[in-house]
């Protein structure tokens, strides 16, 4: 009874140690990685008011974002930059001096709105290849 207690001890320990093939369970062929995708880039593209509350108001037009590392700054005005950044879900926040940036990104698109409460912008810019 003890000499096949040892036996099987001593087998589970050379199948561990991989000098016998142990045998196992087959399991489902493993569904490819998705490499994670390169948001860094150039994105282009322009902006629309959706609130000016001041004559202050920045005026829209055309947009241009240098994203590196996910993240990247979005021209105000003249003076102000936002700090905006990319979540690896798609959500894109930011801001800086009373000024607010939500968004998301969807595949080589980025929208979001940029305010201060009492200017708003609404931007879309898309990513150049």
């Amino acid at each position: 009874m003890i000499w096949m207690f040892v036996k099987r001890v001593a087998l589970m320990a050379a199948c561990c140690s991989g000098l016998i093939a142990c045998a196992s369970t087959p399991t489902a062929p493993a569904t490819p990685v998705k490499p994670p995708e390169n948001i860094d880039g150039e994105y282009r593209g322009t902006s629309t008011r959706f609130q000016a509350e001041s004559r202050a108001c920045p005026h829209p037009g055309l947009v241009r974002l240098e994203v590196i590392d996910s993240r990247f700054q979005l021209r105000w005005d003249g003076r102000v930059q936002v700090d905006g950044a990319i979540a690896p879900d798609g959500a894109v926040t930011g801001g800086g001096e009373r000024i607010t940036l939500v968004g998301r990104r969807t595949g080589p698109k980025i929208e979001a709105d940029v305010t201060n409460g009492d200017c708003g912008l609404h931007f879309t810019v898309v990513k150049r290849q």
